[in-house]
């Protein structure tokens, strides 16, 4: 699992290393494929918190990662563990910085962690405000895909779009990683 994440995180590096001249905010991320989306608050969303099952898919690796998300109006935090506990990653978002808590390698940006959460799960006209201008959002009842002109950045693909991270699967093309991620647990927060 350590090695699959060190070659999901070398792809994501080699995408990113060729924008990472580009001066951007700390609140920000550069996306594998093109463009950038600047982190929006936590308040966009209702509360939850969700313990998923994420079967990841890079080239010719597979592994399965456990998620652990909690959401709140002040608050994203994002564990990942291995399929026997041990923390992978553990990512905070405060909504005025994302921070790396633990990363599998120091030079992935948190805040690309939580681009990708909150590109699957926000609703949509706040991922349209924290895109860049070249970059569109189009959104259908199961699916939601975002474009660098034609060329696609990244696909979510929703089982339930009224509740999108009981299951969802989310592509992403220029590191050709596919994420299915199935909901093991959920706690609604009052």
């Amino acid at each position: 699992m350590i090695r699959l994440l060190r070659h999901i995180v070398a792809g994501v590096l080699i995408i990113t290393t060729v924008t990472a001249c580009i001066p951007h905010d700390s609140r920000c991320a550069i996306l594998p494929g093109g463009g950038q989306y600047c982190l929006q608050d936590t308040n966009q969303i209702a509360p939850f918190e969700v313990q998923q099952k994420v079967d990841i898919a890079y080239k010719d690796h597979r592994e399965t990662m456990i998620a652990y998300i909690e959401i709140d109006s002040q608050n994203l935090d994002f564990v990942g563990l291995t399929p026997f506990g041990q923390k992978l990653v553990h990512v905070n978002y405060n909504n005025q910085q994302a921070k790396a808590i633990a990363l599998p390698d120091k030079r992935l940006d948190p805040a690309l962690m939580v681009a990708l959460l909150q590109l699957a799960l926000w609703p949509v006209d706040s991922i349209r405000s924290g895109l860049s201008s070249r970059l569109i959002v189009e959104e259908s009842d199961r699916q939601r895909l975002i474009l660098d002109g034609s060329k696609l950045v990244m696909n979510i693909r929703y089982a339930d779009s009224s509740v999108p991270y009981r299951q969802l699967q989310i592509s992403i093309p220029a590191v050709g990683m596919e994420l299915d991620i199935v909901s093991l647990a959920e706690t609604e927060m009052e």
